[in-house]
């Protein structure tokens, strides 16, 4: 084939060809915006002497002559852990969901939202579809074609100066009417509208109880970004030279599942190699990284497959996918068992730094824990601390499971992600 024979004239080379379509609606206090559009593109990325050379656009022989060119300006130390080349076609086409199909029972949804003290509401549902084709010098031809349908529901409440918001997500990846928007919607509604009778968290350090997705948001955010493999190479990452220690209570396991049926799961990455679990931490060992063909290399670890690029006009990294906090052996009452601290739930927002292992984290509620009961609620709860400390002080893993979708950004690129766990208890958080 014509592509096969262009490519293997370089000493590495790897074509993208990429279709996609998306259609969006947005409702914004009753207000609906409409979009659709097609994309269709084209990139090709070259390694010679060592060095990267990436183009994007339509024509594939200028391309390849474009990314050989910027390869060739210098020469460089990169080196790749190769893939045997696979011929392989995954995937189901999917169709989009014509938005004005979508329009009525979002509508319908938004009024459920509208309850005592709702002020604002916004419903954004985006549908899309993909088709990827990978071909490199190798000889591996891939095809996957897949599709998603996102949607994500806030609301705001208002009584005097005191305002507040709440939001929920849901997700789909057989189309728009396997979603529950009316459920989404009204959680989003009835959050909102309970944190204003909320109190005002305390300030000190607590036991405290997450729930699963601030479990999930808590591996991918202060956890998992210190485990993508680039950060490891450069030296950014607090875990780095750390593979074989014990970084956590033994009752810390972590993965990130590219496999798992979930909102982040693929069966091939960007780089034509296949998705495979990364065990991060097993019972509190640090056991690997997620890895490229690049880092694998460097840093003499296996490829998983962790390469992901936002469409073809950009280039691979290495992002996470599904982050799991591995199941425990408690009940949840079990892992409620205090005398007080304070549960946790949802995620409001927060950072991390990587390098040092400090995060922050705002929980979306929060409820005072009572010998073992659920008590008041508390808003503007925000949780400080240390990756490494922190998943020392971890007491309890309950034996629930539950996931939620993001999208996940990281050097201006977005892609689709999990992440999930069970309610675990950490002793000694600072909150403030």
């Amino acid at each position: 084939m014509e592509i096969e024979r262009l490519l293997s004239e370089c000493q590495y080379a790897e074509l993208r060809v990429e279709t996609s379509s998306r259609a969006a609606i947005t409702i914004k206090d009753r207000e609906i915006k409409q979009s659709f559009g097609e994309t269709t593109g084209i990139s090709v990325r070259v390694l010679e002497n060592g060095s990267w050379g990436f183009a994007s656009g339509n024509n594939i022989k200028e391309l390849i002559s474009k990314a050989q060119k910027l390869a060739r300006l210098s020469s460089g130390k990169i080196k790749i852990t190769r893939s045997e080349p696979e011929k392989k076609r995954v995937g189901t086409k999917l169709n989009i969901t014509d938005t004005t199909e979508q329009a009525k029972p979002l509508m319908d949804a938004e009024k459920l939202m509208r309850i005592k003290n709702i002020t604002s509401t916004i419903i954004s549902c985006t549908d899309s579809t993909l088709k990827k084709e990978y071909y490199n010098s190798l000889g591996s031809e891939i095809i996957q074609e897949s599709g998603y349908t996102y949607l994500s529901c806030s609301a705001i409440a208002r009584s005097g100066e005191n305002i507040q918001r709440g939001s929920q997500r849901s997700w789909s990846k057989s189309g728009f009417d396997k979603l529950d928007p009316y459920k989404t919607a009204s959680e989003a509604g009835e959050k909102a509208s309970k944190l204003l009778n909320a109190v005002a968290a305390p300030k000190g350090r607590y036991t405290v109880v997450l729930d699963p997705e601030m479990t999930g948001v808590f591996s991918h955010e202060a956890l998992g970004h210190a485990c993508e493999a680039d950060s490891i190479v450069d030296r950014e990452s607090v875990l780095s030279g750390k593979i074989g220690q014990q970084i956590g209570n033994s009752m810390v396991s972590i993965v990130d599942d590219p496999t798992a049926y979930d909102f982040g799961s693929y069966t091939y990455d960007d780089e034509g190699s296949k998705a495979l679990p990364a065990v991060l931490v097993e019972n509190g060992i640090l056991k690997n990284f997620m890895t490229s063909m690049e880092t694998a290399h460097a840093l003499n670890l296996d490829k998983n497959g962790h390469a992901r690029a936002q469409d073809y006009s950009t280039v691979p990294i290495v992002r996470m996918s599904n982050t799991y906090f591995q199941k425990g052996e408690f009940g949840v009452d079990e892992v409620f068992g205090i005398n007080s601290g304070i549960y946790l739930k949802g995620m409001k927002g927060g950072s991390v730094d990587i390098f040092s292992g400090g995060f922050m984290f705002k929980a979306e509620e929060a409820y005072e824990i009572k010998k073992g009961e659920k008590g008041k609620m508390m808003r503007d709860v925000t949780i400080t601390g240390n990756i490494l400390e922190t998943l020392m002080n971890v007491e309890c893993v309950g034996n629930d499971f539950g996931t939620s979708p993001g999208i996940c950004g990281k050097f201006g690129q977005e892609v689709p992600v999990s992440d999930g766990g069970p309610h675990i208890r950490i002793r000694n958080v600072a909150i403030g």
